[in-house]
């Protein structure tokens, strides 16, 4: 019987980032997750999105009664396959917003998180004040430009909103 340092259960970005980084130091690492291969065209797709939603992907979970909604059960999408979870949002890379950070405690400030999101990133447009490179998690400014989002990007221009041209970098 095979026998490893560390197992890590669940292959979303969270889990297979820890198991790289443990693998690096030559821990002997399991890393085990619930579905299959992402190769589901439409995990690489924006635009197929919906389409995985109640899918073998999704572990198709509803959220309890929600009482502003009249009593509806929401959709809560959860990844259940390689990738997590961030297999099932669009090819979207957001984090939160400093100010949630902040707000958790000591420790946890988006000043003090920052030097661990860089470290994670492999950002194709390189290295800056808010972005790393060499990390495992490729992170593409532009992987797949779509005219739906480049009109809702105007339109939200046209109505006085600033163009943020990186969520990610601090604002």
């Amino acid at each position: 019987m095979e026998t490893f340092d560390v197992v890590v259960v669940g292959a979303g970005s969270a889990g297979a980032a820890v198991a790289r980084r443990l693998a690096d130091d030559e821990l002997r690492v399991l890393l085990l997750e619930a579905g299959g291969p992402d190769v589901n065209p439409d995990i690489h797709d924006p635009g197929g999105v919906f389409r995985l939603w109640g899918g073998p992907e999704d572990y198709d979970y509803v959220v309890a009664p929600q009482r502003r909604l009249g009593g509806r059960r929401p959709h809560w999408p959860r990844g259940k396959v390689l990738g997590g979870s961030s297999s099932l949002n669009g090819m979207i890379f957001v984090r939160g917003a400093p100010a949630d950070y902040d707000a958790w405690g000591p420790g946890w400030s988006y000043p003090e998180v920052l030097p661990y999101f860089r470290r994670l990133e492999d950002f194709d447009r390189g290295a800056d004040e808010h972005h790393g490179v060499g990390g495992p998690v490729r992170v593409l400014a532009d992987y797949a430009p779509h005219q739906v989002n480049a009109a809702i990007v105007a339109a939200a221009v046209e109505q006085g909103i600033p163009f943020n041209a990186d969520c990610n970098g601090g604002r």
